[in-house]
């Protein structure tokens, strides 16, 4: 793996390039998630046996960008989140159903992460 230092593009070849553009993609998508419209993010603290919700921010700015000959406005920064990797992060509707989320958990019946990577849609081939 590469470093991340700053690298003289001059030098570099088109296969070379390429595999740098990858590599910042990747570390774009460390932690990005897909939120389901009308959940909240809950994270279950498994030390003290605590369950409360992530404080998430929103952007403050909006961009225009012209698509199919409209422009749209688009928040880059649409929720951020600082988390505590040390924690479980999951979707629930309120508190009451993640407490019982946590508690189907510790029983054993279901997996509480159930936050889902950006992909590319669904493949039905």
């Amino acid at each position: 793996m590469r470093d991340f230092n700053p690298i003289n593009k001059d030098n570099l070849n088109k296969p070379e390039i390429e595999q740098v553009e990858k590599e910042k993609h990747e570390y774009h998508l460390i932690g990005t998630y897909l939120r389901t419209r009308g959940l909240k993010l809950f994270f279950f603290n498994h030390f003290e046996n605590k369950i409360d919700e992530v404080i998430t921010l929103k952007g403050d700015t909006i961009h225009a960008v012209p698509q199919d000959g409209k422009l749209i406005a688009i928040d880059y920064n649409i929720e951020k989140a600082m988390i505590d990797p040390r924690f479980i992060f999951f979707e629930a509707l309120n508190l009451k159903s993640a407490i019982n989320r946590v508690k189907k958990y510790k029983n054993g019946k279901i997996e509480l992460f159930n936050l889902r990577k950006p992909g590319n849609g669904i493949n039905f081939w």
